[in-house]
């Protein structure tokens, strides 16, 4: 008699939560049967099921007949088929809750069964009307603990540890899944952790916000460096009076060809570009007053319409060299603060939602493979070349800085909108945490 079926006989005797629970598991790792959960496990009045779930697709309930002291006795197994007949008939009678029919019934015993006395017993379940029955003798309690799946149960119910040869079989076979459990906890715990991490970020102040564009080829060949791009972020609620945010850039000199200038025996190119932020900031709020105290004589886009003065104003300028032979354009506003914080902002969470639109000139556009808004370090909005469409745009939504040479005559003016029609683009930082850029 090997040491599993010796303790099936009374390892567990007058324990019956801790039977039904080692049957639970018992059935869990059995083909086909799934949901299996327990009725009251710790006593009372279960009518006759002990434990239900299904086996493929149908209801079945479970009871568990244990006997103290189990023996292979015509006692012990009379007792047990009388215990069958009575869970059964408990189990198939209908419930004052109106709770589902079984279809089928499953009993778990630590008594030896013959096989005529197992067949005697489905045949008893069949003609009341049940379609599927399963009898779990001790034999077969013992197959199952026995084998790699049941090594576990054993072990935690029976107290019978593994052996090095049991061991090495458990952890042959299930190395794939305990590895796989292992690295989906790893992977949740590391989600969870980005969550937080980007939710206490998003609190801080943006100190730049920069708006990236990849082109699929040179910029010489897409325009011969010759360009205009403008990024509009309106904010869904102002934040002490800053609305949103209006950067890009263009060209301001060409004055050689790519050949030229990869002909220099030091490299320094001479194209030169520059760059412009606009905050759209509500007159007498507490940003518009900040910026005011520092800039006396503020500058507006110069084709802006005189009532927009008071809303758009410069708050960020650059120029410096353009080098036409990459393929790929940057564009920022705002800066760390120094002492002060010299141009209005807002927090990362504050640009939840808020609607993005994309102008710039045509002979760019048709180059676009990707656009990528950057702030606080995190990618707020990445874009694809299938995320938008090219529409017919217009010189008057333009922010044009004094600086510009460009003009209403000197592109083609487009508008880059969401290829599923929507007005503008937007940027969801509640329902997803955004990736860190890596620059």
């Amino acid at each position: 008699m090997s040491e599993t079926e010796r303790r099936l006989k009374d390892h567990l005797d007058a324990n019956q939560a801790m039977r039904e629970r080692m049957c639970l598991e018992i059935l869990s790792v059995q083909d086909d049967y799934t949901d299996i959960r327990p009725r009251l496990p710790k006593g009372g009045p279960d009518g006759g099921r002990d434990l239900q779930g299904h086996y493929k697709e149908d209801l079945f309930f479970g009871a568990v007949g244990f006997v103290n002291g189990a023996t292979d006795l015509a006692e012990h197994r009379k007792q047990i088929q009388k215990k069958f007949k009575e869970d059964l008939k408990s189990a198939l009678q209908p419930k004052k809750d109106d709770s589902p029919q079984a279809k089928g019934f499953v009993f778990l015993t630590n008594v030896g069964l013959t096989p005529g006395i197992i067949a005697s017993l489905k045949k008893h379940a069949y003609a009341k009307g049940i379609s599927f029955c399963d009898i779990f003798d001790r034999e077969r309690l013992r197959i199952v603990l026995d084998s790699n799946r049941g090594y576990v149960t054993r072990f935690r119910y029976l107290d019978i540890p593994l052996s090095d040869a049991e061991q090495k079989e458990f952890f042959s076979a299930w190395a794939d899944e305990i590895n796989s459990a292992i690295s989906s906890g790893l992977t949740g715990l590391d989600q969870r952790t980005k969550r937080i991490q980007f939710l206490l970020e998003s609190q801080a102040l943006l100190d730049s916000l920069w708006t990236v564009i990849e082109l699929d080829t040179s910029i010489w060949d897409a325009c011969k460096g010759e360009f205009f791009f403008q990024t509009m972020i309106t904010l869904r609620v102002h934040v002490d009076g800053l609305l949103g945010f209006t950067f890009g850039g263009g060209t301001d000199e060409i004055v050689e060809t790519l050949e030229q200038q990869e002909a220099h025996s030091i490299r320094h190119p001479k194209n030169k570009q520059y760059g412009f932020g606009y905050s759209w900031l509500l007159p007498g709020t507490p940003q518009h007053q900040q910026y005011a105290d520092y800039v006396k004589n503020p500058e507006h886009p110069k084709n802006s319409r005189v009532e927009e003065n008071i809303e758009y104003i410069r708050t960020s300028g650059s120029s410096g060299i353009l080098e036409v032979g990459v393929p790929h354009l940057y564009f920022r506003t705002l800066s760390e603060p120094f002492l002060d914080r010299f141009q209005p902002t807002c927090k990362m969470i504050d640009l939840d939602r808020s609607m993005i639109g994309f102008e710039c000139s045509g002979e760019l556009a048709d180059h676009i493979e990707k656009i990528t808004i950057v702030g606080g370090g995190y990618e707020l909005l990445v874009l694809s070349k299938s995320d938008f469409q090219l529409n017919q745009g217009s010189f008057d939504h333009l922010k044009i800085p004094v600086e510009a040479k460009q003009d209403e005559e000197s592109h083609d003016w487009v508008r880059l909108r969401p290829s599923d029609f929507a007005s503008f683009f937007t940027i969801d930082l509640m329902s997803q945490t955004p990736r860190r850029y890596d620059w």
